[in-house]
């Protein structure tokens, strides 16, 4: 685990990971060819972002939309499904001690998974689940993964 009085500079602010995250991603080893876009059209399920765009393979996703103290980066996904998506990545989570303002930034590696495509009318599906596994260590108090609900 690594960590610093304040955001390293490694990390991009909460503000550049939405701004990051708004912007057509790719992947590693899903073809970059593939917009949010074009793979709308076949039907393939996307993420949301924080503000409502649909991604396919994002590098980098917030999961704490409001503050911006926990989110993943370098995201390399291995594979993308009309079931599921796989990866693997880094967790950076503000350990709010003694409170956010004042907390440091932790980074943890991190096996990503998102499943549970739902429908939308007119648009492409969207997982609506999103799970971490920790490969080394946690957050305190988290047990060995995280699932977190998406919409």
């Amino acid at each position: 685990m690594s960590s610093s009085r304040h955001l390293p500079s490694v990390l991009v602010s909460a503000a550049a990971l939405l701004a990051a995250a708004a912007a057509p991603a790719s992947a590693s080893d899903v073809s970059p060819s593939r917009t949010a876009e074009e793979l709308a059209h076949r039907k393939a399920p996307v993420l949301v972002d924080c503000l409502r765009h649909d991604q396919i393979a994002p590098r980098e996703y917030m999961l704490a939309c409001a503050d911006g103290n926990n989110g993943l980066r370098g995201l390399r996904w291995k594979e993308w499904t009309a079931r599921a998506a796989h990866g693997t990545g880094e967790q950076v989570a503000n350990d709010c001690v003694p409170d956010c303002a004042g907390g440091r930034f932790h980074t943890f590696r991190v096996k990503v998974e998102v499943y549970r495509p739902v429908h939308r009318a007119g648009k492409a599906p969207y997982f609506s689940r999103l799970k971490v596994v920790y490969l080394d260590e946690r957050p305190a108090g988290s047990g060995p993964s995280q699932t977190y609900s998406l919409s």
